[in-house]
């Protein structure tokens, strides 16, 4: 009895007598082809040979297959799928700033200044007596009642600080009496010890640049971005505005003063009610806006162009107006055509993207949606702040820091030019911070411009306009623009990125593999690792029984 249920325990553990007769049994009955080759060719060793060594190169093509589609697929390729949504749109938000920065009476004083220290400047390096820059002052309690802003009187200009002649690479002084230079100013850090030129080849680039940097100074006690109480400053710009032939007054929109591009507003801004809704394409269902361009500008050195500087954005996107806006002349009628395309972009192993910036390493320093420039000027500030102990004065600031000015910060403007240098060629380490946007809205602008009003209108379009707002100046074409905005077409692109290589697709190109070369299917795959199993209980019974054959006595 004992000797039979030995026997039985080896046949229940031993498959085979041998490998030759596993191997014979495999490849007779398994579903793989050309595997039977095998066995019904071992009496013709050349033709065994042959079937082994096609086998052997099917399995090695296959698998070297099988590599480059894994590759593929650990490379996280995306498609993209375009799609055409037939539907009415939301209206963009549109800002729009007449180019015209006022002069406040707390920095006054040192804005005339710095004016007679340009004069004199164009004089000592081009012998030209500039003009005089207009005295105009905007009192800034009249639109802020309830705001008000402490200027330090001890605010020194630093007259320093001077444009140069400089050599022809922008290295140092240039010699007297030489016709080719460039013109710049010396920069030097807190202790004087590294200094570097910032250096133009336009005079009218330098003077402005150069004029800009004196005025971030002086006004760094004012927020650069000054959110109006009321519509006094805007009413001098906007002779009218209508959306669907109603005023924008009946609507939602945002006013506030820009340091350099003067009284802006915007129109349709971040809001959960009365969203501005276009039903239909064309000028009648668009926005239309009527402005008062002066070219008499109250800073003339500071900004140089006449007419309107407009920004179509997302709503809920901040008005980034010195980064996304383009300029509208004065006397024309300019007509923009918008198409909008929705951009969907994947993200975690796919690539980079921000859906709110909540995982940046650093909180948005600005109140609206994340946007990749929202996040650079945000990611800058916060090393500006860290490099240079202070902000830069056209950025949002983080609590209890303040803007940079000389008089407090000597070296800031050494360390700010070094900065955005870097910034300017990409070698910040903000565009490594910032990704993408996830989800973002693009528009395609298309624009065209006609004479406004024509010469045989102008003489009751103006006068109109003037006193329909109760304005007595005169009839100047130069002096008005006329701007419409409209959809092109309603319906809008949805662009949208998918794995062009999901788990489902690999699994289906390498069954497609595995069928081409084998002719076989999944229960194959199955049937090979049931032979690797198999090869290995026989090695291990085979090794046992060696051993103990070893160790039983002679």
């Amino acid at each position: 009895m004992e000797s039979a249920d030995k026997v039985k325990t080896e046949r229940w553990i031993v498959y085979y007598d041998s490998f030759e007769e596993m191997f014979q049994y495999f490849c007779d009955n398994t579903t793989i082809h050309g595997t039977i080759r095998l066995n019904c060719s071992k009496r013709n060793k050349m033709k065994t040979t042959f079937w082994l060594v096609i086998f052997l190169l099917s399995i090695a093509i296959m698998y070297w297959q099988f590599g480059i589609m894994i590759n593929h697929y650990w490379a996280y390729p995306i498609s993209t799928a375009i799609s055409l949504q037939s539907k009415g749109n939301t209206f963009p938000a549109v800002t729009i700033c007449n180019l015209n920065p006022y002069r406040f009476d707390e920095v006054n004083t040192y804005v005339n200044q710095l004016d007679k220290m340009a004069q004199e400047t164009l004089y000592s390096v081009y012998k030209y007596d500039g003009p005089k820059a207009r005295n105009q002052v905007i009192h800034l309690q009249d639109f802020l009642p309830n705001v008000t802003h402490q200027f330090n009187g001890s605010f020194q200009l630093d007259q320093s600080i001077v444009l140069l002649k400089l050599q022809e690479n922008g290295s140092g002084p240039a010699l007297p009496g030489v016709k080719k230079f460039q013109l710049g100013f010396k920069m030097c850090n807190s202790s004087g010890g590294d200094c570097y030129y910032k250096s133009y080849w336009s005079g009218v680039d330098a003077l402005h640049e150069w004029y800009k940097y004196h005025y971030i100074n002086i006004m760094s006690k004012i927020p650069p971005v000054l959110n109006t109480a009321g519509e006094e400053l805007a009413k001098n710009f906007i002779f009218t505005c209508d959306f669907i032939d109603k005023p924008c007054i009946e609507r939602e929109y945002d006013y506030f003063h820009h340091p350099i591009y003067g009284s802006c507003f915007t129109v349709n801004p971040q809001r959960k009610e009365n969203v501005l809704y276009s039903p239909r394409p064309g000028k009648k269902y668009g926005l239309s806006l009527k402005v008062k361009v002066d070219q008499n500008d109250n800073m003339p050195l500071l900004s140089s162009a006449a007419g309107a500087r407009i920004m179509i954005h997302n709503p809920n996107q901040p008005p980034l107006v010195e980064h996304d806006g383009f300029d509208i002349r004065p006397g024309t009628e300019t007509s923009i055509g918008i198409k909008q395309d929705e951009v969907k972009h994947l993200g975690g192993k796919y690539g980079q993207c921000a859906s709110d910036g909540n995982d940046l390493g650093f909180k948005l320093l600005y109140s609206t949606s994340y946007t990749l420039q929202a996040c650079l000027n945000s990611c800058f500030q916060y090393k500006m702040i860290e490099m240079c102990g202070c902000g830069y004065y056209f950025y949002p600031l983080p609590p209890d820091t303040e803007y940079c000015n000389y008089n407090k910060y000597p070296g800031w403007g050494h360390c700010f030019y070094r900065l955005h240098e870097k910034m300017l060629d990409h070698r910040h380490h903000c565009f490594t911070q910032c990704p993408m946007q996830c989800t973002e809205t693009r528009y395609q602008l298309s624009a065209g411009t006609a004479q406004w009003p024509s010469p045989t209108s102008k003489t009751w379009v103006i006068p109109v306009l003037n006193w329909h707002k109760g304005y007595n100046t005169t009839s100047k074409r130069s002096d008005v623009s006329k701007i419409n905005i409209y959809y092109e077409e309603v319906s809008y692109q949805s662009v949208e990125e998918t794995p062009a290589m999901p788990v489902t697709l690999l699994l289906s190109n390498m069954g497609g593999q595995w069928s081409w070369w084998f002719g076989s299917s999944v229960l194959s795959v199955v049937e090979i690792a049931e032979l690797v199993l198999d090869t290995v209980a026989m090695v291990i019974l085979i090794t046992y029984r060696w051993k103990k054959k070893k160790r039983a006595p002679q």
